[in-house]
């Protein structure tokens, strides 16, 4: 027996009424915003509607667990008509909110403690303090953050930043501690998301490794980074986690300058395109590319690095492109580019192993130095080339491979890891 949709009478009525029940600590001017159409509604049709919308924004205010509705007449005496009461009741979250956590960057992941008070002035805001060690780059880091939502566009919101992390980067030959404090702007637009911040960066390099040459050492001591950063992200496929078609691009913008003795700017952008050829078989085409253009020295700190599981494959972290007594120097600029053919496992349908994928793959890139804008046979010089088959797993927003990677071209003092190597991030070529 099919189930039937419920089907609304669309009835003239006159709402006479609309509120929230509920309220502790929730201001009621910010509730107010997101449920005032309601009271616009001419029929009973265009009432329903317009209250689960109501609903769905009052969730998306993550100060609430439960949000429930009651409409009915209302009884109050003295009315010139009878009109329709609607009441939304609500059921704030608790203060505290406590959560143990993994995240996962582009070449390396962290797990994580963080505290948060929610809604502490009535307005949707957070105040959260995060503790969290990073690997394979083992360090450790501390971050305070303050969250102002918009009252009337949840996706639109405030940050406030302060945080320390110590890191440490054999590959590089040197440890880094970072003290930072930044302000951002996300919102939103027909284009993507955007994020808008201004970060102040005090850097110290230090801890050395014993044999660490002279071009490393040579970046030793304090700088003061002060910068504007825009972020836009365009995601236009069909899944975020198992995408079939459409593609997603991040570009990111930075002027290093203002203030501080660390003066620069820099581009990147991470494409993907994503087409199903037959039933679960997808082609993914994904490019990278960055550019930096120092006005004074660059440091290595601030430069790209290149290589590694989640980025080209079949070689060590960060192994490709200058180096020197087999520490990365990193470059100013690079390309990548990695082409990727996903199958489902044979002979199963559970949905959780349908996350796991095979995907054969090829990927190249390469990365150099360069004071001015390269040309394009400066960037072809010395192209580094791999290729290899593994196992594609999505876990949330993280993805986690399992491959078997051959490097078919490298340079003489690359770092090249082949045979299996395993990689975790958000953000993978």
């Amino acid at each position: 027996m099919q189930k039937q949709a419920l089907e609304v009478p669309d009835v003239e009525i006159h709402v006479s009424r609309v509120q929230v029940a509920g309220l502790i600590r929730t201001k009621n001017d910010i509730v107010v915003e997101h449920i005032k159409d309601v009271l616009q509604a001419s029929s009973l049709k265009e009432l329903f509607v317009k209250a689960l919308t109501s609903m769905e924004q009052l969730q998306d205010m993550k100060v609430f667990k439960n949000v429930s509705l009651k409409i009915d007449t209302d009884k109050r005496a003295g009315l010139e008509r009878e009109g329709v009461e609607v009441t939304f009741l609500v059921q704030e979250l608790g203060w505290l909110k406590a959560m143990l956590g993994a995240h996962a960057g582009t070449q390396s992941g962290d797990a994580s403690l963080s505290l948060a008070l929610r809604n502490i002035f009535g307005r949707a805001e957070q105040l959260e303090v995060t503790s969290g060690t990073s690997f394979p780059l083992w360090g450790h880091n501390v971050q305070l953050q303050f969250t102002k939502p918009y009252y009337k566009n949840f996706d639109k919101k405030l940050l406030l930043s302060l945080g320390t992390t110590d890191t440490k980067l054999p590959m590089c030959g040197y440890d880094e501690l970072l003290r930072s404090g930044s302000v951002e702007l996300q919102t939103p637009s027909w284009l993507g998301s955007h994020k808008l911040s201004w970060e102040v960066d005090w850097r110290e390099i230090t801890g050395f490794s014993y044999n660490a040459p002279l071009s490393v050492r040579a970046n030793a001591g304090h700088s003061l980074k002060s910068s504007l950063k825009h972020t836009l992200v365009t995601d236009e496929r069909d899944d975020p986690l198992l995408p079939h078609s459409g593609y997603q691009v991040k570009m990111t913008h930075e002027m290093a300058g203002l203030g501080g003795d660390t003066v620069y700017g820099k581009a990147e952008v991470q494409s993907e395109l994503y087409q199903e050829l037959w039933r679960d078989w997808v082609l993914s085409l994904r490019v990278w590319g960055g550019l930096m253009r120092p006005f004074t020295q660059s440091k290595i700190n601030d430069r790209f690095l290149l290589g590694g599981a989640t980025s080209l494959r079949g070689f060590g972290l960060w192994g490709a492109g200058p180096r020197d007594q087999g520490y990365s120097l990193g470059g100013e600029a690079y390309w990548a580019t990695g082409l990727h053919l996903f199958s489902p496992l044979p002979f199963t349908r559970n949905q959780f192993l349908q996350r796991i994928r095979v995907h054969t793959f090829a990927t190249a890139g390469n990365l150099i130095q360069c004071r001015t804008v390269p040309s394009p046979r400066d960037l072809a010089s010395g192209t580094r080339v791999s290729c290899g088959v593994g196992l594609h797993f999505r876990l949330g927003l993280a993805q986690i491979e399992l491959n078997y990677a051959i490097p078919i071209r490298a340079q003489a003092t690359d770092q090249i890891q082949p045979g299996l190597q395993f990689g975790i991030g958000l953000d993978m070529l």
